[in-house]
């Protein structure tokens, strides 16, 4: 069954025991992203179990190292999931932050090299060549916990207010979840 803006808006009233409208914070290819009624928090409901599984896996790993910011981008705290349901509900955040861990790879990425060059063009694209080093930044960082994070887009990794980054050469406008 396709997951469609509806049905995902559904399952996260259900996830959080309301009928209230939710504002939807974002989408894209791993899932819907709402805000709780609260405004605390935001669920995400998943396209599929595969991606759900991926970002339970990869949160757990950084609450167990106690991981909440990587190179000064806040990370959302999981805060519970439900596997039924294929969501998650996360601590809201804003700017600079890291989120989306739903394509992460537990195992080095074996690209070629011609996809690893268009992904390094797509981040000096999108974040300018003074800021592309937080992008190489956080993959490293990451590395260290067994997660290679490769979904690497302004929606993503979003550095503004970060006391490095230069807002004069980025085009980190805000995009779709």
């Amino acid at each position: 069954m396709e997951l469609t803006p509806e049905k995902a808006h559904q399952l996260a009233q259900q996830y959080i025991g309301t009928t209230e409208p939710l504002a939807r914070l974002g989408w894209g290819i791993g899932g819907y992203v709402f805000h709780s009624p609260d405004f605390r928090s935001a669920i995400k409901v998943h396209k599929t179990v595969e991606q759900y599984r991926t970002e339970v896996k990869a949160y757990s790993i950084l609450r167990q190292h106690r991981v909440t910011t990587v190179c000064g981008l806040t990370i959302p705290v999981m805060r519970s999931s439900r596997d039924d349901l294929r969501a998650i509900e996360m601590d809201f955040v804003s700017a600079p932050y890291l989120l989306d861990f739903a394509g992460v790879l537990f195992h080095p990425h074996d690209y070629s090299e011609d996809a690893i060059s268009h992904w390094q063009a797509g981040i000096r694209r999108s974040y300018g060549e003074a800021n592309e080093w937080i992008a190489y930044a956080v993959y490293s960082a990451l590395q260290k916990y067994g997660l290679y994070y490769m979904d690497i887009r302004p929606s993503n990794l979003n550095p503004k207010g970060h006391p490095d980054f230069d807002s004069t050469e980025t085009d980190t406008d805000d995009e779709p979840y």
